[in-house]
C-alpha cells in the first residue's frame, strides 16, 4: 500500500530533524550509528527518507541525543496518521491510491435516490471529520508535554548552567517549529503560541547570561510577536518583563522602562504587574534617577504583594506567576542602592538573603550578597572588610554557573570601591571577576593599581 504524500513528506521531515540533531550534537554518520546500535547505512538512508526504522530505533535516538523523547513523539504522530488514513480508506471502500468503488446499488437513503438534488453528506465524510476531531487528542498530548518540559525548564533556570539548558531546550524549540506547521484547533493553537512564547522568553534570558546580546533581543522580541499572535494579554505581560530585563542588562534603560510601562498597560490583573512595576520599573528608574518614580514603583510593589499568598517559596526568575517577597525585596534594594540610598536596604536584603539561601538559589544569593556589600561600602561608618567577604562570597557561589547579572552587579560593586582601592580583600574581589569573566589581558582591573 503506497504512502500519501503528507505521510512520505513527514518521515522525510523526521530524518531531516535526525540529521540536524547528530550534527548539532558533533556525531558522524558511523559514530552515531555505533551509539544506536544500527547499521550506518540505515541511519543514513532514514535521514534521506528511505528507510523507515520503527519506533525502537527512534526512542535509542531520543536516548543518546537527549532529546526528551521528541522524535519519538513524532515518529507516534506520523503512525498514527498512516492508521488514520488506513481507517478512512477501509470506511470509503477504497486503497490509498484508487478511485472510490462505485456502489452496486442504489440505497433509498443515499444522496439524490429520488433523482432530485443532494440534501445531505455521505456518511464516510461525516465519519473523516469525526476521525480528524479525535486527532485532537493526539495534539493535547503533545501540547501537555511541551508545556510540562517549558515549566520545568523555568524552574530550572537558576539551578543549571546557563550553555547546559540552552543545549537543552534547542531542540525542544525545534519540536515547536514542527507542531506550528501542523494544524490544531483554535485553542490547542492558542496553548501552542503560549508555550512557544515562554521558551522563546527563556532563550533569550538564557542568552543574556552567555552574552549573546543580540541573540538574547531576537528571542525577547519573537516572546512578545507569539504572544500577540495568541492575542493573550497575560503572556504578553510576562513576554514584555523579559523583554524588559534584557535591556536592563545590556544598558537599555529607557528600553527597559517602556517595556515595563506597555507590559502593565497589557497585564490588567495579571500576576505578572508585580514583576513588571519592582524589576521593571523600579530598577530602569532608579538608574535613569527618578528618586520620586522609584518610591512611587517600590510602594505599589509592596501594595500588591497583599494581593498574592505571602508562601515561603521562592518564586523563579521567569515566574509565570506572582513574584514572591523575597525578590520584591531584592529588587526593592537594588533600586535604592543604584540611587546611592542605604535607608532600609538592608532590612530588605537580609529578607531576600534568608529566603533565597533557604532554596539554595546561587543567582540570588550571589546578587544580594553583591548588593549588601556595596551598602556595607555606603554607609556613614564604611566597612570594606566586611564588603569584601560579601563579594567573595558572591563570586565563590556562583563560581560553576554563568550569570551575566552577577558578573555586573560585581563590576558596580567595584566601581562603588574605588575609594577603598588598596584593601587587599577588594584586590582579592577584582581578581576574582577577572578569572570568572576570563577579561582581555589587556583590559584594565575593575579597581586601579596603588600607587
Amino acid at each position: 500500500m503506497a504512502d500519501s504524500d503528507e505521510i512520505k513528506t513527514a518521515r522525510r521531515a523526521l530524518g531531516r530533524r535526525l540529521a540536524q540533531l547528530r550534527k548539532a550534537a558533533g556525531h558522524t554518520q558511523h559514530g552515531f550509528a555505533r551509539l544506536v546500535q544500527y547499521g550506518r547505512s540505515s541511519v543514513a538512508n532514514t535521514e534521506t527518507g528511505h528507510q523507515h526504522p520503527d519506533r525502537a530505533f527512534w526512542s535509542c535516538c531520543d536516548t543518546v541525543l537527549q532529546t526528551g523523547g521528541v522524535l519519538a513523539a513524532e515518529y507516534d504522530r506520523i503512525a498514527e496518521l498512516d492508521r488514520r488514513r488506513r481507517r478512512l480508506s477501509a470506511i470509503q471502500g477504497t486503497t490509498p491510491t484508487s478511485r472510490p468503488v462505485a456502489p452496486t446499488h442504489t440505497s433509498p437513503d443515499a444522496p439524490g435516490a429520488d433523482g432530485g438534488s443532494v440534501l445531505w453528506e455521505r456518511e464516510d465524510s461525516i465519519d473523516a471529520r469525526r476521525l480528524a476531531l479525535k486527532s485532537a487528542t493526539d495534539d493535547d498530548a503533545r501540547l501537555a508535554y511541551l508545556e510540562n518540559e517549558v515549566r520545568r525548564a523555568i524552574a530550572d533556570n537558576e539551578c543549571l548552567t546557563p550553555a547546559v539548558l540552552m543545549a537543552r531546550l534547542r531542540p525542544l524549540r525545534v519540536y515547536v517549529d514542527q507542531l506550528m506547521a501542523g494544524r490544531q484547533h483554535p485553542p490547542q493553537r492558542a496553548r501552542l503560541y503560549t508555550a512557544a512564547a515562554h521558551l522563546s522568553g527563556l532563550l533569550g534570558a538564557l542568552a543574556l547570561d552567555l552574552r549573546a546580546f543580540r541573540v538574547a533581543h531576537a528571542y525577547a522580541a519573537e516572546a512578545f510577536d507569539l504572544a500577540d499572535a495568541a492575542e493573550q494579554p497575560d503572556v504578553q505581560a510576562w513576554a514584555r518583563a523579559t523583554q524588559s530585563l534584557i535591556a536592563f542588562y545590556t544598558g537599555d534603560y529607557h528600553d527597559a522602562l517602556a517595556y515595563a510601562q506597555d507590559g502593565l498597560r497589557r497585564a490588567s490583573a495579571s500576576p505578572h504587574r508585580l514583576r513588571l512595576t519592582i524589576n521593571g520599573q523600579a530598577r530602569a528608574l532608579a538608574r535613569l534617577g527618578d528618586r520620586y518614580g522609584v518610591d512611587r514603583a517600590v510602594d505599589r510593589a509592596f501594595t500588591m504583594l497583599s494581593d498574592h499568598p505571602s508562601g515561603s517559596e521562592v518564586s523563579a526568575s521567569l515566574t509565570l506567576g506572582p513574584y514572591c517577597p523575597a525578590r520584591t525585596a531584592a529588587n526593592a534594594a537594588t533600586a535604592y542602592l543604584a540611587l546611592g540610598s542605604t535607608a532600609g536596604v538592608t532590612d530588605h536584603l537580609t529578607t531576600a538573603i534568608t529566603a533565597f539561601d533557604a532554596a539554595a538559589l546561587a543567582g540570588p544569593r550571589a546578587l544580594c550578597r553583591l548588593d549588601l556589600a556595596t551598602a556595607h561600602l555606603h554607609a556613614d561608618d564604611p566597612d570594606p572588610e566586611q564588603a569584601a567577604t560579601l563579594a567573595v562570597e558572591a563570586l565563590t557561589l556562583t563560581a560553576q554557573q554563568r550569570f551575566e547579572s552577577v558578573h555586573q552587579r560585581a563590576r558596580q560593586f567595584l566601581a562603588a570601591a574605588q575609594p577603598f582601592a588598596r584593601h587587599p580583600r577588594l584586590r582579592h574581589v577584582a581578581d576574582m571577576l577577572a578569572d570568572r569573566t576570563q577579561v582581555d589581558a589587556t583590559t584594565p582591573s575593575a579597581l586601579p593599581s596603588p600607587s
